[in-house]
């Protein structure tokens, strides 16, 4: 039986405020001529803030984060998501701070470890993470071909509609990655559908060769599609090109599509001996009404 394309969703936290932490020292011991042991030198501990990089010490989706060390200076710094996926970023003020390059998404768990080494010398390192809140409103959107797996005619294109307008186009597309199993190429079009909603729809260079294995991967969770609206999650999708044409009483039948699971097929298009089209005529299945399944959000 056919399956929805596969969609990962998370559990949105609330938003996580700036974080102080101080970094732990290690502490050596030094011996006099006399053969005492002199007391350790104390190393005052580095203190590392977390906070946007516009200044304000509520970290939000849509900012760019940033490590401050105060005491000393930043040596090292890892900020990973759940997946494990690390945030790209730089040092700037002589190792004081580091900032992003990239900016966080919303309803994320960041894991922050920050390596430091204080001004007399001491060394340090600071664990801790923060969790930005989930979005106020959210952008979902519908795939063509809308079944997972699916078996489709060699005249069909994938398509992506969606619920809400995109006005950031180049933050969406850079996320959008389409393979084939024989390396077809092609590219994005933007366009809007017969309601007015914009979609891209991707089309190959050149036309679809039978038995190719196409595969999606809309890595969308986080990305602004413009005015503040968030994807919620990633999206996959898996569909075949039919096998050509083969020759039937009708004519020339063009491919098969898969509608609901492997026993519906139908004809794509027949053509009769004059090659004109024939009977039903070019024929696509109805697309699913499939829609990723999210927490309430404002569709305002």
């Amino acid at each position: 039986m056919s399956q929805p394309p596969s969609f990962r969703h998370r559990t949105f936290r609330r938003r996580c405020p700036a974080l102080a932490l101080v970094t732990a020292v290690g502490a050596g011991t030094l011996s006099a001529c006399a053969g005492i042991a002199a007391p350790a030198p104390v190393a005052d501990p580095v203190k590392v803030t977390l906070g946007a990089a516009g200044g304000t010490r509520t970290v939000q989706a849509g900012d760019k984060l940033k490590v401050t060390a105060e005491g000393g200076v930043l040596t090292e710094v890892t900020v990973t998501d759940p997946r494990g996926r690390r945030l790209p970023g730089g040092f700037g003020g002589e190792g004081t701070f580091w900032t992003s390059s990239a900016e966080i998404a919303p309803a994320t768990k960041y894991s922050v470890v920050a390596r430091t080494k204080s001004d007399r010398g001491g060394v340090g390192a600071a664990r801790e993470s923060l969790t930005t809140a989930r979005p106020a409103r959210l952008n979902t959107l519908v795939l063509d071909p809308g079944t997972q797996d699916a078996v489709v005619a060699v005249d069909r294109l994938l398509t992506l509609t969606f619920d809400h307008p995109v006005t950031d186009r180049t933050a969406v597309e850079r996320r959008l990655r389409v393979t084939t199993d024989d390396r077809t190429t092609g590219s994005w079009h933007w366009t809007k559908d017969l309601n007015g909603k914009d979609q891209v729809t991707w089309r190959p260079a050149q036309r679809w060769k039978p038995g190719t294995e196409v595969r999606l991967r809309a890595e969308l969770d986080g990305v602004d599609s413009g005015g503040g609206r968030y994807f919620s999650g990633d999206y996959d999708l898996n569909f075949t090109i039919s096998r050509s044409c083969t020759d039937s009483d009708l004519g020339r039948v063009c491919g098969k599509v898969h509608v609901g699971d492997s026993a519906g097929i139908a004809p794509s298009s027949v053509r009769g001996k004059d090659d004109h089209t024939t009977g039903i005529g070019d024929w696509h299945d109805r697309r699913s009404p499939w829609r990723r399944n999210s927490a309430p959000a404002s569709s305002s």
